[in-house]
């Protein structure tokens, strides 16, 4: 490996008005390494990382690549200077295939001389240099031209998938690798992966560390944030932790523990959430019986899946994304019409989501930007959206201003919303702490039930923590919590009963739980038999 840094950042800082985002920052990457970045929820990662990408420009310090001073105005500077980002959010077009997204991201990011040029010349040096072109000529689309690139580059790092599909045909797994073969077709040798194992299985994420491995022995270079102190561990070269915008730590990979990793991030040592064995009671609360439900694009979603959850339990779903998970919860919650079984509810079948939401429960959506919070609605504003929280406070259907930021101050403080400010837009926080919102509006009320779908995605150690004290707390309570996670450890460590969910399909696994090789083929699919 060599020792040149390929990325330096000296003396970086970023700030928004009064709030310091990224502190006076250092940071080295070297060619043909993995660098890890942890950190807590708004601790400057993702303004370190868009500041990289050219989405923010800092507000004081330098970037330098392979030495030489650099300004990324846009991403489509950065991405001339060979970087590249894979977002936790997959930035791709479902209805194309898999070669026109890549064309697309050629033809987006190739050079801006004027000339007219095919694919051609790029294809010519594809095989010269064993699959990348070696530099980015204007691109005209030709549909076979596309086909080779995508193969091409496929081939040469391990990134199988089929350049003729439809993106949304795809597994979770697959867009990924999509997302990569997008940033190599544009020759990037620093690739920024953001949370890039979150809603992968336990076999996909081996197959993928492969892949990462396979591009550092390219000498590329490779930038990992992610939450999962395990993951990090085991792929990373070296760690930096950034606290409150500074950076309190870097150092090689197995110098820190990952406790003391997370004294780091946290500036105290973690509490460990302490789940103890619990027996639930006969107290029916959600009876789901034969349940079909169909999805989007009127396929089926949810295929004859019957579940009880009693008191004083939490009944955990494992599974990758795109099984049904969202439908069913969906479904549960009212926002999707079943097309057959039936859904009750300590033992009513309320119709409508109000009227459920009266019934005492709970949602937490799988995606908080679209399902979760009204972006330009303040703090305050989503904190209040739960009928279980407007209601209480409401005098003749009208909430004041002084009874709202009051109890929204109260919510901020205990919830640890950052920054901590009632009437700002929610569009103005971090994912973890838009997160924060949800599940301070849903959880505080104590429901019945509570319905939570990736409660802890996007979000820090401690933040997940926290959460999980929660839905402990709530089971503790005699309440019933229906877990939905692509997080198999979570769900290992959170249920007291265990399914998978499948194709649709839904497959009790708590004998299985000790056996983690068996619930990763039943959530690929496999092995569903032997189950």
């Amino acid at each position: 490996m060599e020792t040149d840094n390929i990325l330096e950042l000296q003396h970086v800082t970023k700030t928004f008005g009064d709030l310091v985002a990224v502190d006076n920052v250092d940071f080295e990457l070297q060619a043909g390494e993995i660098h890890a970045i942890l950190g807590e929820n708004g601790a400057g990662k993702s303004t370190l990382m868009n500041l990289i990408y050219g989405l923010h420009q800092p507000s004081g310090g330098s970037i330098h690549i392979s030495g030489k001073p650099k300004i990324f105005k846009s991403p489509r500077d950065a991405i001339a200077n060979g970087i590249g980002m894979v977002h936790q959010h997959f930035m791709l077009i479902e209805n194309l295939t898999v070669a026109e997204n890549i064309a697309l991201t050629v033809a987006q990011f190739s050079s801006r001389d004027g000339k007219t040029d095919s694919i051609e010349s790029d294809l010519k040096s594809v095989s010269q240099e064993n699959g990348i072109p070696s530099k980015l000529s204007t691109f005209r689309y030709k549909k076979n031209d596309a086909i080779r690139l995508t193969e091409a580059l496929s081939q040469r790092f391990g990134l199988a998938v089929d350049p003729s599909v439809l993106v949304r045909t795809l597994s979770v797994g697959l867009k990924q690798r999509v997302e990569i073969l997008k940033a190599l077709a544009v020759d990037a040798r620093i690739l920024i992966l953001d949370e890039p194992t979150a809603v992968l299985s336990p076999q996909e994420v081996t197959d993928f560390f492969t892949i990462l491995r396979a591009l550092q022995s390219d000498n590329r270079s490779i930038i990992f944030i992610s939450h999962k102190m395990k993951e990090v561990l085991e792929i990373s070269d070296r760690i930096t932790v950034l606290r409150h915008g500074k950076k309190v730590y870097n150092g090689k990979t197995g110098e820190r523990s990952a406790r003391g990793l997370a004294r780091e991030m946290l500036g105290e040592e973690l509490s460990e959430v302490e789940r103890k064995q619990n027996k639930a009671t006969t107290d029916l609360v959600l009876n789901i019986s034969g349940l079909t439900v169909l999805g989007s694009r009127n396929e089926t979603a949810v295929l004859d899946v019957s579940i009880q959850t009693y008191r004083g339990e939490i009944v955990g779903i494992a599974g990758v994304d795109g099984n049904g998970q969202r439908e069913l919860a969906e479904a549960i919650m009212g926002l999707r019409p079943s097309k057959f079984g039936t859904v009750e509810i300590l033992g009513m079948q309320p119709s409508g989501t109000k009227n459920i939401r009266r019934c005492g429960v709970g949602y937490i959506p799988e995606d908080r930007r679209t399902m979760g919070i009204i972006t330009s609605f303040s703090i305050a504003e989503n904190l209040m959206l739960n009928i279980m929280h407007f209601e209480h406070l409401a005098k003749h259907g009208i909430i004041s201003q002084k009874a709202k930021n009051r109890a929204a101050m109260q919510l901020i403080d205990t919830y640890d919303i950052r920054p901590p400010f009632a009437n700002i837009p929610a569009a103005a926080l971090s994912g973890g702490n838009q997160q924060k919102i949800v599940l301070a509006r849903e959880i505080s009320p104590q429901p019945e039930l509570l319905v939570a779908v990736n409660p802890t995605r996007g979000l820090d150690i401690n933040a997940a923590q926290y959460v999980h004290q929660n839905l402990l707390a709530q089971r503790d309570r005699k309440k019933s919590v229906l877990l939905i996670s692509t997080e198999l450890d979570e769900v290992l460590q959170m249920s007291d009963r265990l399914y998978v969910m499948s194709r649709g399909k839904l497959i009790e696994a708590t004998t299985h739980r000790e056996n983690i090789e068996t619930l990763g083929l039943l959530m690929m699919g496999e092995a569903a038999t032997n189950a």
